[in-house]
């Protein structure tokens, strides 16, 4: 999207020369407990924004209210918020808005998910009453624009910054070898290794995955990851008895074992069938594994021939050939050129200093300062 209502990442500076002044001034960023809002705050810092993270109004209705209001008052402008899921009841959503009106907080939305997967119309009218009120918006893709005002069902139009998911380098340990993470999987030393890493749901398109390798005798196929929709996983439990090279692991991962997961692969394959964004492509890389993925939403903004290879959503045969491909391929080379590509294309400082531009921008160029 070109224009006078978009700043491309792509042309984009670090904004090092935009002023934050004020004792106080600074932004909030809900919710708290994800690894890339703690990787945004940290670089926010860098740049002299101060930060205050917010629960999810599910667990923290009460104090994030006091929180909002203690902070506007010494001269934080701006709430970025990055998934709806935050607020539990439409009411809650407009009380939100509501009460950063009274307190003159500009609400920014950065669209990691247009709708929710398994979405209801209760969702897309929710995602357009608060669309059509915020300040400004942050997408993942040029693509996600029109994808958004369709899904959305709104003409209106809102200053915007198109900037790439940020990478996860360095923010898991990265410690053991191979050997030791296979054998802590109990995966055998000369398998070739898939895995498919995220959230248990049904967009993760695991049908086609399975049918893609079910001949391949020499691969062991892991799906690790929370659980969020059980009728998705007992489909891989009935999928699993005719396929005994797949491993399940449905569970939460923690921070310490990502390493294990993603050090135990060859490459990662991730067949969606719908996505805005995806932060596990970052994460791979961050590794330093290529990745097979389908060419739908803002991933092909993010993976090519070096890194990996796109397919078409819901064709094994053509997930299958790419398999094939990409182990006759130099795999180890590719993935770390994933990783040099991830240190560059998903720099958090370019990043950064143009969401600093749009807080500016819609703020009315002004710097944060202390309203006491």
């Amino acid at each position: 999207m070109q224009g006078t209502n978009n700043v491309n990442y792509k042309w984009g500076n670090s904004g090092e020369n935009l002023s934050f002044r004020g004792q106080y001034g600074g932004v909030f960023l809900i919710p708290k407990n994800h690894e890339y809002v703690r990787k945004l705050k940290q670089h926010l810092g860098i740049l002299g924004i101060k930060v205050e993270l917010l629960k999810p109004f599910h667990y923290s209705s009460l104090s994030n209210i006091m929180k909002i209001m203690w902070f506007s008052r010494r001269g934080f402008r701006i709430i970025h918020v990055h998934w709806l899921y935050v607020f539990p009841f439409p009411l809650v959503m407009k009380v939100f808005y509501w009460l950063c009106r009274v307190l003159g907080l500009k609400i920014i939305w950065e669209m990691h998910n247009i709708l929710p997967h398994n979405f209801k119309p209760k969702d897309v009218f929710a995602g357009k009453w608060f669309y059509e009120r915020v300040d400004g918006i942050i997408y993942h893709s040029e693509a996600d624009i029109e994808r958004a005002e369709k899904a959305l069902e709104t003409t209106v139009k809102k200053p915007s910054l198109i900037v790439p998911h940020g990478n996860f380098n360095d923010s898991y340990e990265n410690k053991i070898g191979r050997a030791e993470a296979r054998e802590r999987l109990k995966i055998p030393t000369n398998k070739k290794v898939i895995l498919c890493f995220g959230f248990i749901r049904k967009n993760r398109g695991y049908e086609y995955l399975i049918e893609a390798t079910r001949d391949m005798h020499d691969t062991v196929v892991i799906i690790a990851g929370r659980l969020l929709e059980e009728e998705t996983y007992e489909k891989l439990l009935e999928y699993q008895k005719f396929a005994p090279n797949l491993k399940i692991f449905a569970k939460w991962i923690p921070n310490e074992e990502v390493q294990v997961f993603f050090n135990a692969c060859d490459i990662v394959v991730l067949p969606y069938t719908q996505i805005t964004t995806s932060g596990v492509i970052p994460l791979a890389y961050s590794f330093s594994r290529p990745v097979i993925t389908s060419a739908i939403g803002g991933i092909k903004d993010v993976v090519n021939e070096k890194t990996g290879i796109l397919v078409p959503p819901g064709e094994p045969d053509a997930l299958r050939r790419a398999i094939v491909q990409l182990f006759e391929m130099d795999v180890e080379g590719m993935g770390r050129a994933a990783h040099e590509f991830s240190n560059h294309q998903l720099d958090w400082e370019p990043i950064t200093g143009n969401i600093k531009k749009l807080y500016l921008r819609v703020l009315g160029d002004q710097s944060f300062q202390s309203s006491s």
